[in-house]
Order: C-alpha cells, then structure tokens, then sequence
C-alpha cells in the first residue's frame, strides 16, 4: 500500500513537471519528509508518525490486532492520487507540464565555459536536494541516540546488527554501523554524478562537446572530479548533521571529530564504486548497472551480515568491508591507502577504455 501511495505521488508529479529530472525530483523530496516526519514521531510522539504516508499502514499492527482501516484508507488516498493525476493527463498538453519551466538565463556563466562547469550545472539541482536530504538523514539517526541504550539492551535481534566490540558502549557500536550505512547512501548520488556522462551520450549529446576543443579525458575527469566532491560533502553533511542531533539527546555529548572521522573514513570505499562506474563507462557502457547491483550486495551483506551470520569472505567482497569501524576499531591507514591506490588504478584502465572506444547515441 505504501509504495502504491508513492506510485500515485509520482503519477501526480509526471503530469505537473514538464521533466522526468523534475517528477524524480518533487517525488523524492515528498519521500524524504514523510521520512523525517516518521523518524521524529517514533522517538518523540506516536501522533507525529501519522502525518507521514510511511506511518498509516504501521496503524494496521500486523500480527498484533491486524487493523484493516489504515489499510484501506492509504488505497483509498493512493487511488485518488491516481485518478487525479489521468485526469491532468487528458487536460495537459503533451510535453509540457502544468508546473512552468523557468526560462534560461539568455548569456551563459563562466562556470559553463568548462566540461566540469556544464556537468555541475546540469546535475546542480539534484545535488543540492541530495544535501539536504543527507542532511536529514543524518539528523534523524542522530535524534534517535538518547534511546539507543534501552532501545538495544531490550532487543535481542537489533544487537545482533551491532558490531561486537568488548568495552564499548551501544552507543558507540551503533555510530560505528550507522556511518557504514550512511556512507553506502551517500554512494548513490555520487554514482548518479558519474554515470550522468553515460546519460549525456545516451542522448547524443557528449558529441557536441568532443566535436570540439574538448578531450575524452577531459571530459571523464570533469564528471569523475565531481563525483569525489559530492561524496566528501555528502558524507561531511551527514555526519555533521547526525553529531548535532546525537549531541542534543545525549547526556554525555561526543566530539564532532569523532562522528566526521567515523564518516569520512568510508571515503575510500566509496572512491572504489564511483571508479568502477568510471570503468564500466569506459569499457562496457551498458552494463553500467552493475555498479548499483554491487552497491546493493554490500548494502545486505554489511548492513545484515551479522544478523546472518555470513562467513568472513562473504562481507570481504565489498570495499566497506575493509574500512576500520571507528570508533571501536583503531585506524588502520594501511587498508585505506590500499583502497585508495586501487580505486585510482580502476579510474586509469576506466580513462583508458573511454578514449579508445566508440561514442554511441
């Protein structure tokens, strides 16, 4: 029911912008408040929740009292979002949206004057929604750090996610396995900037730019630069923002320098799936998805391994894997820096591979 809701969100968002860019956009933003709204009910008031979409069907209490109402009531709303959104289809004219584009600006900057420049202007409003998302995100996990202790202590099944690490408080445990995940979200975004170039082909539009002035390398650094970018501010703002937020709820407050090395110490890790992409841009454009099927393997196997209880070799697949958990492991430079070296020779045989192939439409 919930991702019928959802369905019928975006269905609504199609017929008012006049891009995909836009409808991925507005939907992803509502998704991102209902969110925030359920993550701030849950810890401070039951009645907050409600006003989320990804609340109504938890009302059902499943294998509790097996409530139908909030069922039935999140199709009901689902089922109107779509009849709204076929009837501002059949109104609307084709290719435009009943949200106006606004027009360009008639000269352009001098940030477009550079490959680097075009690939952030044309991702910019995404990014800047992906901040602050990450933002919330951070926020909303770090709100939840003055329960942790008795949340945990009560919950077999949830310490079983945890990292064991002897002499370290749950607190300490659960910032040391929520940075993984929160890095593995930040890839995302990161990745979305360097696989845009394959976008840009895709429409026939990286010809225009290499018809001219313009290398191969040139252009690929510009969006793998980029990329790197976005996940040291993805990955900083999320880290700040969880540090504010844990600070506020705890009694004892933790340094801000612990939480932003606890996060920027997955950069590596990340490096290695932006680079793969660049490989996969490189050598075998069309099967560029398998940068998101790795990303979603080591999301499972580090986020659930210990609830499995995979084998050692299973999790070691996955860069993150190999990152120190801190703060309840000690830094281990050594596998950074592999990490990084590695990551760098995967972006080289990547640069390798796109001068020399094909570009395609």
């Amino acid at each position: 029911m919930t991702g019928l809701f959802f369905t019928g969100i975006t269905a609504v968002f199609a017929q008012l912008s006049e891009t995909s860019r836009g409808t991925i956009g507005y939907s992803f933003t509502v998704l991102g408040a209902a969110y925030l709204i359920r993550a701030i009910g849950d810890v401070s008031g039951e009645t907050l929740s409600w006003f989320s979409p990804l609340g109504w069907v938890l009302g059902s209490e499943v294998y509790v009292n097996n409530y139908w109402w909030p069922v039935i009531m999140t199709a009901v709303v689902s089922g109107a979002l779509i009849l709204v959104s076929i009837y501002l289809n059949s109104i609307r004219d084709l290719g435009s949206g009943f949200l106006p584009a606004r027009p360009g600006k008639r000269f352009a900057s001098s940030l477009l004057l550079s490959p680097f420049g075009l690939a952030a202007r044309l991702q910019r409003t995404g990014l800047i929604s992906w901040t602050v998302g990450m933002l919330l995100i951070g926020a909303s996990y770090g709100s939840i750090f003055g329960d942790l202790e008795s949340f945990f202590s009560e919950i077999e099944m949830m310490q079983k996610l945890l990292p064991s690490a002897d002499g370290f408080s749950l607190t300490e445990q659960f910032l040391a396995k929520i940075m993984s995940i929160v890095a593995m979200i930040s890839t995302v975004p990161a990745l979305m900037t360097v696989l845009k170039l394959k976008g840009e082909e895709k429409a026939q539009r990286t010809e225009h730019l290499l018809a001219r002035a313009v290398s191969r390398t040139r252009m690929m650094g510009s969006y793998l630069f980029l990329s790197l970018i976005v996940t040291i501010v993805m990955q900083g703002a999320a880290s700040l923002a969880l540090g504010a937020a844990a600070n506020a709820t705890l009694e004892n407050s933790i340094e801000f320098s612990t939480f932003l090395q606890a996060g920027m110490v997955y950069l590596p890790a990340m490096w290695i799936f932006i680079t793969i992409a660049v490989l996969l841009v490189g050598f075998a454009p069309k099967l560029t998805g398998l940068s998101w099927l790795y990303l979603g393997y080591s999301f499972f196997v580090v986020y659930l391994g210990g609830l499995f209880q995979f084998d050692e070799w299973v999790g070691n697949i996955s860069p993150f894997a190999h990152i120190p958990e801190l703060p309840i492991e000690e830094m281990n430079f050594l596998k950074v820096i592999l990490l990084t070296i590695l990551a760098v020779i995967i972006a080289a045989a990547g640069f390798a591979g796109y001068r020399r192939r094909d570009i395609q439409g």
